[in-house]
């Protein structure tokens, strides 16, 4: 049954492999398709440097194993006591479609047979090494996958030591009967009965060497040989460094020794001409312990200073909350206003600790010292003052605040307006006042969260650094 499975969903994960690359490519004319064709290829090609682990690969899993030979297991024994199995492998990947295992796997491996002209028996343990090259269609599959299908061949040996069940639990050898009956003794020639024959029933123990029992005559043979195994299964991705694979390893031995049934046995125990050959269907976990950890991938809002938007926060402790605060790291203490900017009562545009005249004429532009300038000043060239183009140079600022013709002062609604005109957030600006406010941030931050603002976190950081530069 989990052959069938396996077989299942290979022949699954192929039909949706196609069926995915072919649905991706638009039905459209040949260059669209051409270009749909490159974009997965390229889309392939980088999921595939992202995913493919080249470190060794752990792997732990168990299994039933089936026989195929001399003896038909017509009786069909228990997998989970009689063909059970474990492996352990370790996989190290050379390219994303490329790749080499090696596993060993050890278990039981029993067959019985009974029937009117044939009853046979046999049970081994068996130990399989083998290493393959694997191939696991990277090059043709679509990125973004969980479910690998997978393909190997190569070279294993193997090892065994087959016991027959010939006795029952008292020592007393099976005569099989052709009434289906197990008897103590044999069966006349003419087929009559023979009652001193006592009836027995099989112990299913696998008492008898039969190498040693040399019931063919065929001496002490080599329990070693040499195995050719296939593999297919299927890789179900669980976390960037586990797995799970189910498979199934068909190995054709070059031995036809396994079950000590051969061409050479005698009459009643003779074999046919091919090789034995067995299967071993398992699921096992995989795990990847020697790759480092990669780093934590990086959020499009891990940059975003959410904090600052925390309507407790005081960054520079002048009273104001971050959010309502247009003038950050304002010394602690210091007079400030409602909008956490310090006092400037004659509005010259320099705080009043630092201004050297207060009450300056609002006519007048002023140096940074808060001291008004007038034309005499402004005029003459042996003075402190210089020409209003050169008072730019001194004090770069001032152009922010005064306009470019003498005399000439800008408000804070022109200064406002030309702000909004020319920064990249007025398309945050709601009212149109050409300020943006935290109601108008906090909108912002919802609508590029619900993905209705086409920006990126770059614009939302900036965002908030000029709602607080403002």
């Amino acid at each position: 049954m989990l052959n069938r499975l396996v077989l299942i969903l290979v022949i699954t994960s192929f039909g949706f492999c196609s069926y995915a690359q072919e649905s991706d490519a638009p039905a459209v004319d040949s260059e669209s398709k051409a270009a749909a064709k490159d974009s997965i290829r390229s889309a392939r090609k980088a999921w595939n440097k992202e995913n493919t682990i080249y470190k060794p690969i752990i792997g732990l899993g168990a299994g039933v194993f089936n026989y195929f030979g001399e003896v038909n297991n017509n009786e069909r024994t228990n997998p989970l006591v009689n063909n059970y199995g474990f492996q352990a492998s370790v996989i190290k990947n050379f390219s994303p479609s490329f790749g080499i295992r090696f596993d060993v796997a050890y278990g039981k491996m029993t067959a019985r047979e009974r029937s009117v002209e044939s009853n046979r028996n046999f049970s081994t343990d068996i130990v399989a090494f083998n290493v393959h090259a694997t191939y696991n269609f990277a090059s043709i599959l679509p990125p973004n996958r969980f479910l690998n299908p997978f393909i190997s061949v190569g070279v294993g040996a193997i090892n065994f030591d087959a016991k027959g069940d010939l006795k029952d639990e008292n020592g007393v050898a099976y005569n099989y009967w052709n009434d289906g009956t197990l008897r103590s003794l044999a069966q006349p020639a003419d087929g009559s009965n023979e009652p001193s024959a006592e009836i027995l029933r099989a112990d299913y123990v696998y008492e008898t060497d039969l190498r040693k029992a040399n019931l063919d005559s065929l001496g002490t043979y080599k329990q070693f040989a040499l195995a050719l195994p296939f593999t297919f299964g299927l890789h179900f991705k669980v976390s960037p460094r586990s797995a799970i694979q189910l498979s199934s390893t068909f190995s054709y031995a070059f031995t036809d020794l396994i079950d000590n049934y051969t061409r050479d046995g005698i009459e009643g125990r003779k074999g046919n001409k091919a090789n034995d050959m067995f299967l071993f269907t398992s699921i096992s976990y995989h795990f990847d312990f020697f790759s480092p950890k990669k780093d934590k991938k990086t959020s499009q809002f891990d940059d975003m200073e959410f904090e600052a938007m925390d309507e407790k926060t005081d960054s520079d402790g002048d009273g104001v909350p971050d959010v309502k605060d247009y003038c950050a790291d304002t010394p602690s203490g210091g007079m400030v206003d409602g909008k956490g900017c310090p006092v400037d009562s004659d509005a010259d545009g320099v705080d009043d600790p630092t201004d050297e005249e207060p009450g300056t004429d609002a006519s007048l532009n002023v140096n940074k010292e808060g001291v008004g300038l007038t034309d005499d000043m402004i005029g003459s060239q042996d003075s402190l003052a210089t020409i209003r183009s050169k008072m730019f140079i001194v004090y770069p600022d001032m152009e922010e605040v005064y306009g470019t013709v003498k005399g000439e002062r800008l408000t804070k609604e022109q200064l406002m307006t030309e702000v909004k005109n020319d920064s990249p957030y007025a398309m945050v600006d709601l009212n149109n006042n050409g300020s943006i406010s935290v109601e108008e941030v906090y909108a912002a931050i919802d609508k590029f969260f619900d993905g209705e603002l086409d920006v990126n976190a770059s614009y939302m950081t900036g965002l908030i650094d000029f709602f607080f530069e403002q």
